[in-house]
């Protein structure tokens, strides 16, 4: 172990260096008054295990679990690219990077709650970023779901952060995805607002403010996405969406709206009459029917975007490959073809066609080389640009242009 990178009441968590493969990891190491309770350390172990099971691109993985001389531990991915909490300490995220972060976290809860877990703590500090910009869940509520069932932790006591905890969660009674879906929603509104849905002096005010308060309204600029909110943040968990795959649909079918800028909302202010107004970047994703077979229906895959300069197209790819690896990885060989849409201004269309032809040999997205793939480029003013269909890497090497 090389030097400490954080701490909290359970346990300790340090930056090490695993020499079997020569990568640096985070080693969570459980705190020595709980490891001396057995039925604690052998329910963390247990649970433990079964965490380093889930394999999902948004939640941060766990390479090992044991115990050493007392000591009962966890090894996971070692993440540099800082938390949400970070990036919120000086303002809100632009729309387009709070959406995004919202579809892969709702992928990764979605991912949890059909093998069994609930997170239970989903908050800024709970949220990392690898180096590409693709976002991480961590500390998947282990200690949360042992401390249920052992006589470490008081009777009734409540897991969990208040400030982002759902009515139910505050009442101490039974949890569900819902219960996690609404902590979503409660860090999507600060995302968007800066600042969290509800503020209280103390842990009982802020329950009671959950429990009562009607929910805030978003500033006029956000207000498109005050239903999305209300939902999400719905005090009875039957009003919420009833799943996280259930929420990424709702996000397809939200149409980009004027607002869907970037933060720097001053370059897209009415122009002068004879000056060029920047493109405003947007992303969707959407999945279409492309017929059926004996396995089911297949699917092809639908994205459209916008991009006024090749940054804000590559700010784009940590939402579009989180998206594709979500999408194969619930259709597999029912996922059929993938068509781009991108509008964007001709002297980027460049570069952008050899970008997405590297995202086919990109890590996790291997199958985009087994499927055909079309690329339409059109520019500001909606004349095309250039057409490709790209076949199966197996099959084609070279691009085939159409007119």
């Amino acid at each position: 172990m090389t030097s400490r990178l954080g701490k909290g009441g359970m346990s300790h968590v340090f930056l090490a260096t695993q020499h079997s493969f020569e990568r640096q990891v985070a080693i969570k190491i459980l705190t020595p008054t709980l490891a001396l309770e057995p039925r604690f350390a052998e329910r963390f172990m247990q649970e433990a295990r079964t965490v380093a099971s889930l394999n999902h691109p948004h939640i941060v993985p766990v390479y090992d679990v044991g115990e050493h001389q007392g000591y009962y531990y966890l090894t996971m991915e070692y993440v540099t690219g800082g938390s949400l909490k970070q990036r919120l300490a000086d303002d809100a995220l632009d729309e387009s990077h709070a959406l995004s972060i919202l579809r892969q976290l709702a992928g990764a809860l979605n991912y949890a709650g059909e093998h069994g877990f609930i997170h239970r703590d989903v908050k800024p500090d709970n949220v990392l970023f690898r180096a590409d910009g693709s976002a991480l869940l961590v500390d998947f509520g282990i200690a949360s779901n042992v401390l249920r069932d052992t006589s470490v932790t008081q009777s009734n006591a409540i897991m969990g952060t208040p400030k982002y905890m759902s009515p139910e969660q505050h009442r101490s009674q039974p949890l569900t995805l819902q219960s996690d879906l609404y902590s979503l929603g409660c860090v999507f509104y600060e995302m968007l607002a800066g600042k969290p849905p509800f503020s209280a002096p103390d842990a009982r005010s802020m329950g009671l403010a959950h429990l009562r308060d009607p929910l805030p309204l978003l500033p006029v600029a956000l207000r498109r996405y005050q239903p999305l909110i209300r939902q999400l943040l719905a005090k009875d968990p039957a009003d919420r969406p009833e799943s996280g795959s259930a929420l990424i649909a709702q996000l397809d079918n939200l149409e980009p709206g004027p607002g869907h800028y970037t933060a720097d909302r001053s370059r897209y202010r009415p122009q002068e009459q004879g000056t060029t107004t920047p493109l405003a970047p947007r992303l969707r994703l959407k999945e279409s029917k492309l017929g059926l077979s004996w396995r089911g229906n297949l699917y092809q895959y639908d994205i459209y975007l916008v991009a006024d300069d090749f940054e804000q197209f590559q700010a784009h790819f940590p939402v579009m490959r989180s998206a594709l690896m979500d999408w194969f990885q619930q259709r597999g060989a029912r996922g059929k073809a993938v068509s781009i849409k991108a509008t964007l201004h001709p002297w980027i269309s460049g570069r952008v066609k050899q970008y997405l032809k590297e995202l086919r040999r990109t890590e996790g997205l291997e199958f985009l080389a087994r499927i055909p793939m079309a690329i339409n480029l059109v520019g500001s003013d909606g004349d095309p640009i250039e057409k490709l269909a790209w076949g199966p890497m197996e099959n084609s090497t070279t691009d085939t242009q159409q007119p």
